[in-house]
């Protein structure tokens, strides 16, 4: 089926593919057309061939997008007949066939008393970056507390043996603090994610900037660290080094742009995906999702191209995609929320800065799921994209798109929340 476009007064014709590639194929057609007369020096902010918000905003349900406003979304986990998901700001989300989602229960009520002495002066109950997993007969939810662009850092875990609210059983209980990491360490306790490896036995990966990614075996009846187990590096980004940490200030230090790992084993391998780059810019993220694979869950992590992850690898696995959006109607200098202004590109991609990956298996398909920035909202709102995942030939994960038409939930939830105050509805 040929479509008819109207780019930036260009007509285009395209056939074939989903309608994301058709309009990055028109842009990009649009882009090189030669056969309008030349303006006199036209100011590279009126330069865009981007298509419009609205039809980038349509683009993205072949990219997975769901009307849920969510920042470094849990694996998604089944209890009973529905889903959920959790994500940073104490909130979560339910559905029964992942396309439509309505708003769940907070988790913490208040802060627990250990949190002033984890991360002094922390306050409230607004965690960051969750991870669920169903252990036994018990749910664990792990998270973070942190002074924001400091290693001073927790995680913590509370437990419930539903997740259904309508459960009488139903009720979040403090297990206490897991791992902590102080000024003086090398590393950072954020972003846990939790993994089961082929044996059944438990392991949390964790770690943002400084120096990478961190795993620690876990004790499966208390879901705590064991004692006296070592602290394995399996992942690490020096190419990608920043002088500060991001969003610090404070003295600098070599830290590597890499953090929300995820470890899914799958036929012989663990597969190891994390993030490059930066989160929590809006329009102007950063964040790429990378992975290599193991045959041992503490590594070492290779990418297809046999680098280890320890050093500097990790095969591109998603990054901005989808056509690129005309922002020229945007309001000026929106581009990075919360720090400081930078200029709005004069074009984006519509799918921005993929991050924090989870994957799970449904109606005999596996999903993947990550939250992006959207490219047609002004100040690039973070939202929860599904789409499915098949693995190639050599064993190795491959991303899909669904075919235009794609499925549109039918009632959009209303989500708050985001990563250190930055993405989701309740910051938009």
């Amino acid at each position: 089926m040929k479509r008819r476009i109207f780019i930036q007064n260009t007509l285009i014709t395209v056939a074939g593919a989903s309608l994301s590639r058709r309009l990055l194929a028109a842009t990009a057609s649009a882009a090189a057309d030669t056969s309008a007369p030349a303006a006199t020096a036209p100011a590279a902010s009126t330069a865009a061939k981007g298509i419009s918000p609205a039809m980038a905003a349509e683009s993205l349900y072949e990219l997975g997008k769901r009307d849920v406003a969510v920042h470094d979304p849990s694996t998604i986990v089944k209890c009973k007949d529905e889903y959920w998901v959790f994500y940073t700001g104490n909130r979560s989300y339910h559905s029964k066939d992942l396309l439509n989602w309505s708003n769940g229960p907070a988790v913490l009520d208040a802060p627990f008393a250990w949190f002033d002495d984890a991360v002094p002066g922390y306050r409230g109950t607004s965690f960051w970056a969750p991870d669920c997993m169903k252990v036994g007969d018990k749910y664990f939810l792990y998270y973070a507390i942190s002074a924001f662009g400091k290693n001073t850092s927790a995680i913590g875990l509370v437990t419930n043996p539903t997740l259904d609210p309508a459960d009488p059983d139903f009720a979040w209980t403090d297990q206490g603090m897991v791992i902590k990491s102080v000024a003086s360490d090398d590393f950072n306790c954020i972003d846990p994610a939790i993994a089961l490896d082929f044996d059944g036995n438990l392991w949390l990966s964790f770690g943002s900037f400084w120096t990478g990614i961190k795993l620690i075996a876990l004790d499966k009846k208390t879901g705590l660290r064991q004692p006296g187990t070592p602290l394995y590096p399996i992942a690490q980004n020096q190419a990608n080094a920043t002088e500060t940490n991001e969003g610090a200030r404070t003295a600098p230090i070599n830290k590597s742009q890499i953090e929300a790992s995820y470890i899914y084993p799958h036929d012989k391998y663990y597969y190891l995906f994390v993030d490059w780059g930066l989160c929590c810019h809006g329009l102007a993220s950063t964040y790429n999702i990378r992975v290599g694979r193991s045959d041992k869950i503490t590594g070492p992590y290779l990418d297809k191209n046999g680098k280890d992850m320890m050093h500097d690898g990790g095969t591109l696995f998603v990054g901005d995609e989808g056509p690129m959006v005309d922002t020229s109607q945007y309001p000026p200098s929106r581009g990075r929320r919360g720090r400081g202004n930078a200029p709005t590109p004069a074009e984006v991609h519509a799918f921005i800065g993929p991050g924090h990956a989870g994957i799970i298996e449904a109606e005999g398909k596996d999903w993947f799921s990550c939250h992006y920035y959207d490219g047609s909202t002004p100040t690039g709102a973070s939202y929860l994209s599904i789409r499915p995942l098949t693995w190639d030939k050599d064993g190795w994960p491959v991303l899909g798109e669904y075919p235009d038409p794609a499925p549109r939930p039918t009632a959009r939830a209303q989500g708050g929340g985001g990563r250190r105050g930055f993405g989701g509805a309740g910051a938009a």
